[in-house]
């Protein structure tokens, strides 16, 4: 698990983030019964921003999201966007992972 996926998984137990009452599955693929933070089936960064500005800290991630967006074009920065969202209590569509098994 990467420095980032743990720092998920620390924020997601946040009282600020468990107000919203998001099961586990919403966001993590689990492994089995015992293990319900297996492999993220959504964008980490993405995850970051939103859970930062729920928590009203600082993301590490939303400078590169935004720098994407405007290297892409966008209409609007995605880490701004997600940190729109997150100050509106709404969820946004978050982009999927997808995972190759090998």
């Amino acid at each position: 698990m990467s420095a980032l996926e743990q720092k998920l998984v620390t924020w997601f137990q946040h009282p600020a983030i468990q107000a919203h009452n998001w099961d586990v599955s919403l966001f993590w693929q689990a492994i089995d019964n015992r293990h319900p933070f297996g492999r993220l089936k959504i964008e980490p960064r993405e995850l970051e921003v939103l859970f930062a500005a729920l928590m009203e800290e600082p993301s590490e991630c939303m400078a590169e999201l935004n720098a994407e967006s405007l290297a892409r074009g966008d209409y609007m920065l995605r880490g701004d966007f997600l940190a729109a969202n997150a100050r509106r209590h709404e969820l946004p569509l978050l982009t999927r992972v997808y995972v190759i098994e090998e």
